[in-house]
């Protein structure tokens, strides 16, 4: 009997828009919603530093007082809490959001202001997560999921404050680099 050779696993993709993008998904806070309004904005990079274009982010966060829309019946109604945005030709991705508020985590751990990534890509076998930390926070000190990490990691998950866009919204910035030298640190599912 013959034997064939084995074939490569492949990954899906990318067809993101298709089927899971809508036009204002990457938009997570309507303009009635409470605190500062900022703009999330980065660049995703693989393990070598090249861009990744088509990729699929997603984020969940806090409203500004640090309650989750679905979650807390108390939540500003005009903050969803998830969005979705692709990378374009150069990496890059960008969120209209509002700054999230401090949150008690499992077991009513701190955790400081920060959003949940989601990343879908090409090569990739399963998602990839990770947080993007508000910078200037006190409650950085005390965040359960950051004392966890070495240094190093801790300080690859803290996004840094940009200058802000042409409507006055303040950038946070934050890259996202999947391996290699500076990668983000991630979390295992």
């Amino acid at each position: 009997m013959a034997r064939l050779p084995t074939t490569p696993s492949q990954t899906v993709g990318p067809f993101f828009a298709y089927g899971l993008m809508n036009a204002d998904d990457a938009r997570i806070a309507a303009p009635s919603a409470e605190g500062e309004h900022i703009l999330l904005e980065g660049v995703l990079r693989d393990g070598k530093g090249a861009t990744v274009r088509d990729a699929l982010i997603e984020i969940w966060q806090a409203d500004a007082a640090g309650r989750y829309p679905g979650k807390d019946p108390d939540a500003d109604t005009a903050v969803r809490g998830f969005g979705r945005a692709l990378t374009d030709g150069e990496g890059r991705f960008r969120f209209e959001t509002v700054v999230p508020g401090a949150s008690a985590g499992a077991g009513n751990s701190p955790q400081a202001p920060h959003f949940a990534l989601g990343l879908f890509a090409s090569g990739l076998m399963r998602r990839v997560t990770t947080r993007v930390y508000v910078p200037d926070t006190p409650e950085l000190g005390a965040d359960a999921a950051l004392a966890c990490l070495r240094k190093s990691a801790r300080a690859s998950l803290v996004a840094k404050w940009g200058a802000p866009d042409a409507s006055g919204k303040r950038a946070l910035s934050f890259d996202l680099r999947l391996g290699g030298e500076g990668a983000t640190a991630v979390f295992a599912d």
